[in-house]
């Protein structure tokens, strides 16, 4: 979304499946930003994992079928917004995940520009 010559809303949310976050989260954790060189496979893998489990609420330590269970329980939103802040560039993310019942919403906004 370019957003600042005027044509675009100054949010965009969308909700998307729980994959989608995954992939979104993996990718940053293993390949990391603009000036670091991330993670890679195995570590990447629980950085993603440990951000889904704390995005869909659960607590630290919850066992693996508790975390699988909760993420599928949320609803994932991606956005992007019309800022200074977000750049609309690969290393850009803005993911929420909202609780069944409506009543928490965890979000997760990050950027590695200048």
């Amino acid at each position: 979304m370019s957003g600042r010559s005027g044509d675009k809303a100054p949010l965009s949310v969308a909700v998307r499946p729980p994959a989608h976050a995954w992939q979104l989260l993996f990718a940053a954790a293993s390949t990391g930003g603009a000036y670091t060189s991330g993670s890679y496979g195995a570590y990447g893998r629980l950085a993603a994992w440990q951000s889904m489990a704390a995005l869909a609420g659960c607590p630290e330590g919850a066992a693996a079928d508790e975390v699988e269970a909760r993420v599928r329980d949320c609803t994932w939103h991606v956005f992007e917004a019309d800022t200074e802040w977000f750049e609309q560039v690969a290393w850009d993310i803005g993911l929420a995940a909202l609780a069944p019942g409506h009543r928490r919403l965890a979000v997760l906004a990050a950027t590695d520009t200048d």
